[in-house]
């Protein structure tokens, strides 16, 4: 029991600090940290998180990674909410090594529907068939609701891949804890209008279509579609190389 308070309190930390990145009101958020231990060498990890935006109309996932460009906020500041959020996944961890005797490797996150879901994942990466892009691509499209038919060659041949592989393998070892939502104050990085008038969500979604194209045409013009957001475990410094995905 001890050590589910202890969660618990890492769980709320979390919900604190998502909330707080969000500058809109949403409707999910889904987080996804994978931590790799290699013998005689520093760990190796990936974070990424979405958000569901809300609205009368249909909106797509926004990556955190976007969020500064999108909402004009500063980024080396929310490249250091990004590390503490990180930093916090990462003693949630080493407290569940120490109170289990066990160590995950992943660890899925959903905030929907008033529950705080938490999904811990215990395969071995090293021994993984997938390389930790196709690992993101097969991610993406089971948990953000993506037409497979919107997916290029490259993509579609890995989701083939793990479709017809999921139809044989054994499903992989998972542990669930569901929580309600922890009734928190949060400050969000940026104000925004809580109670909006019809006339106002519409003008609002269509700026965001506005900023949506605005976003794709600055990613064609990097060319960087492909690349992963990688935190680099240190002892003394988490290192990030915030590349935007889609």
């Amino acid at each position: 029991m001890v050590g589910f308070q202890k969660e618990k309190e890492f769980y709320i930390k979390i919900q604190d600090h998502l909330f707080e990145m969000i500058p809109e009101n949403w409707k999910s958020i889904l987080l996804h940290t994978s931590i790799i231990d290699i013998p005689g060498q520093k760990p190796k990890a990936e974070m990424y998180f979405y958000y569901i935006p809300k609205g009368i109309f249909k909106r797509k996932p926004v990556n955190c990674y976007e969020i500064p460009t999108l909402f004009d906020i500063d980024e080396e500041e929310y490249s250091r909410l990004i590390t503490n959020l990180y930093n916090i996944i990462k003693l949630l961890r080493d407290n569940y090594k120490v109170s289990k005797n066990r160590v995950w490797s992943t660890i899925d996150i959903t905030c929907k529907n008033n529950k705080f879901i938490v999904e811990y994942g215990f395969e071995d990466l090293l021994k993984s068939v997938y390389t930790p892009e196709e690992r993101h691509i097969i991610w993406r499209y089971r948990n953000l609701d993506i037409d497979i038919d919107s997916l290029n060659k490259k993509e579609r041949k890995v989701i083939d891949y793990y479709i017809n592989e999921a139809k044989v393998g054994l499903p992989p070892k998972i542990e669930s804890c569901i929580e309600e939502i922890y009734e928190r104050p949060a400050k969000a990085t940026v104000d925004y209008e809580k109670s909006l008038t019809l006339d106002e969500i519409i003008a609002r979604d269509k700026e965001n279509e506005r900023l949506e194209e605005k976003r794709l045409k600055k990613l064609a013009k990097k060319k960087k579609k492909k690349q992963l957001d990688i935190l680099e475990d240190d002892d003394t410094e988490t290192v990030i190389s915030n590349q935007i995905l889609k």
